[in-house]
């Protein structure tokens, strides 16, 4: 199911049809968070799946959208530079996750 869309955009905007509409990020304090209101620490966030994506001009302008569902049933993404560029939090914090994406 990973890298079945042609670009972030259109991954982005399929996604929210599919309910997850939340724009989540990760904070310093190493919390997913969407506007401030409610956080999650790792043990309360699966990643569902996730998209690379090359940059059409320059193949170095990598990104990725992680999609995850938190245990309260909230659904959303993140958006990351992919590789050299990417949040070293970001990273850590899926690197937390319960990996979902792989079961049948």
């Amino acid at each position: 199911m990973n890298n079945q869309y042609n670009t972030l955009s259109e991954a982005v905007e399929l996604l929210k049809k599919r309910g997850y509409s939340h724009n989540f990020r990760v904070n310093e304090q190493g919390e997913l968070i969407e506007t401030g209101e409610e956080s999650f620490d790792p043990t309360q966030v699966k990643l569902i799946e996730f998209h690379r994506f090359e940059g059409t001009s320059d193949p170095g302008d990598m990104s990725i959208v992680y999609v995850l569902e938190t245990n309260s049933g909230v659904k959303g993404t993140v958006v990351d530079s992919f590789g050299v560029d990417g949040s070293e939090s970001t990273s850590d914090f899926m690197n937390k996750v319960e990996q979902r994406q792989y079961d049948a």
